[in-house]
């Protein structure tokens, strides 16, 4: 495939606006195309319109969890097989656990480290083909 192949998208669901300001700012970085949620509502109507490549959701939301969206995607036939990193300030081992129990792939703590947060973020994607 030549360099105009698609670029990888990102579905960022961030309640907190200058949350979500810096991880699409971290991921355009990354060259990742990023849509935006504000909450999990939204979120499920995205990723059934667009199929992001990736899912990186906080999981204190109004309305929905983080955990409860991810229970409903893991249901969904059409959705299940995305990857979902959660963005969260629950760190410990335990919370870790419990994370990877309701179905998220992968974890970054809050606050995020820029670099580490694109590190996460790439090891759920394809790199580009040459």
């Amino acid at each position: 495939m030549d360099t105009l192949e698609k670029t990888q998208s990102i579905l960022v669901v961030e309640d907190n606006v200058l949350m979500r300001k810096l991880f699409v700012r971290c991921l355009e970085e990354g060259g990742y195309n990023v849509v935006e949620a504000l909450d999990a509502r939204a979120a499920l109507d995205l990723m059934r319109d667009l199929r992001p490549d990736l899912v990186v959701m906080d999981i204190v939301m109004p309305n929905l969890s983080g955990v409860e969206l991810i229970k409903q995607i893991r249901a969904d036939a059409e959705l299940s097989a995305t990857p979902v990193v959660a963005v969260t300030n629950l760190a410990s081992p335990a919370d870790k656990r419990r994370l990877a129990d309701a179905g998220f792939n992968g974890h970054v703590s809050k606050p995020i480290k820029p670099k580490d947060f694109q590190a996460v973020v790439a090891g759920f994607l394809k790199p580009p083909a040459d």
